[in-house]
């Protein structure tokens, strides 16, 4: 989690961001690995399926370490499947693009 991504070289109490833009590139070119030089502790993204209602916590290296399928008001779709097309294409989108293929297979 967060104490596993933290580096101590920068500093007591780490960083946050919530800037994604270039994580889907390879290294990933968001503001936490370029301006912070830091690890993404984990990063929510939203599975493409039909209604984009699951998604995946993964960690700096993509891998899954949680899903959930929410109940209640979720945020606008516009907003979730935005949320997707950030990761897209990149190893945080993997997992989320694995738990949509086992949910159109299931349906």
């Amino acid at each position: 989690g967060i104490r596993i991504a933290s580096l101590p070289d920068l500093g007591p109490g780490g960083s946050w961001s919530t800037c994604a833009n270039g994580c889907n590139k390879d290294p990933p070119q968001d503001v936490a690995h370029l301006q912070f030089r830091s690890r993404v502790a984990f990063k929510l993204v939203w599975c493409p399926t039909e209604q984009f209602d699951k998604f995946v916590l993964v960690d700096d290296d993509g891998k899954e370490l949680a899903r959930g399928s929410p109940t209640g008001k979720l945020p606008n779709i516009r907003q979730r499947q935005l949320n997707y097309q950030l990761v897209a294409g990149s190893k945080y989108a993997k997992a989320a693009d694995e738990i949509a293929k086992l949910s159109t297979a299931t349906e």
